[in-house]
C-alpha cells in the first residue's frame, strides 16, 4: 500500500470493510466466509481511530507546550538582560568588569549567527 497516502489508506480500509459486509452472503456461497475478516477489519479500523485521536490530542499538547516553553525562554532572557543592566549600572561604564559585561550580549549574538 505504499502508493496510497494517509487519507487514501483510511478510506480504502473502511471501503473494504463495507464491501465485505455488503457482499458476505455472495462470498459465503462461493466458499469464502468473511466473518472473521470483517471482525478483524473492524477491530483494526477501531484501533486506528483510537490511536489517531490520541495522536491529535498529543499534537495539540505539543503546540500548547511549545507556547509555554517559548514564554518561559522569553522570560528567562528578559530577566538575564535586566540583570546585566543592573550589574552594569552599579559598576559604571568605564570599569573593566562593566566592559566585560557589555561584551556578553554581542558575543551571544555572534555565536548564534555562527551556528546558522
Amino acid at each position: 500500500m505504499a502508493g496510497l497516502n494517509y487519507e487514501e489508506k483510511i478510506s480504502f480500509s473502511t471501503t473494504i470493510k463495507e464491501f465485505m459486509e455488503q457482499n458476505k452472503e455472495e462470498f459465503k456461497n462461493l466458499g469464502l466466509d468473511l466473518a472473521h475478516r470483517m471482525t478483524r477489519q473492524g477491530e483494526l479500523n477501531s484501533t486506528y481511530v483510537s490511536e489517531d485521536a490520541k495522536q491529535e490530542k498529543m499534537k495539540a499538547e505539543v503546540v500548547k507546550q511549545t507556547e509555554i516553553t517559548v514564554g518561559a525562554l522569553d522570560e528567562t532572557y528578559v530577566y538575564a538582560s535586566s540583570s546585566l543592566d543592573a550589574m552594569a549600572g552599579v559598576l559604571g561604564k568605564d570599569s573593566p568588569l562593566a566592559k566585560r559585561l557589555h561584551k556578553l550580549r554581542p558575543q551571544m549574538s555572534h555565536k548564534s549567527s555562527e551556528k546558522e
